[in-house]
């Protein structure tokens, strides 16, 4: 019996040995953004006859932010889009609370 608990006691400090060498792998692997980036952040314009092309690019900063951070938040600016891009970036700002519409990038300054 003891040799089991010993057996036992062995794997399971095994198992938490290799999750803390992949915890720390991965963190120097993926580094985050740095203090002086987190207020930073992307602007992606957006015209009429443009919400596909408005998924995919907010879609890639999303991935790419977390990969590499480097910004904090993603707004979407409004140059004149129509219903369809409007509705796509609305239910693009319900998915991700970082993800903002702006009209006008001088009053998103003033908020911040």
């Amino acid at each position: 019996m003891q040799l089991l608990e010993d057996g036992i006691i062995a794997a399971l400090a095994a198992v938490g040995l290799v999750t803390l060498l992949f915890l720390l792998i991965s963190a120097l692997v993926r580094p985050r953004c740095r203090a002086g980036a987190l207020d930073a952040f992307a602007v992606v314009p957006c015209r009429a006859l443009e919400g596909e092309k408005l998924e995919q690019t907010v879609r890639a900063l999303e991935r790419s932010r977390c990969e590499y951070g480097g910004f904090r938040r993603i707004v979407i600016l409004d140059r004149g889009m129509d219903e369809e891009a409007r509705k796509i970036a609305s239910l693009l700002c319900h998915d991700d609370f970082d993800v903002t519409i702006c009209n006008n990038l001088s009053q998103f300054n003033e908020l911040e």
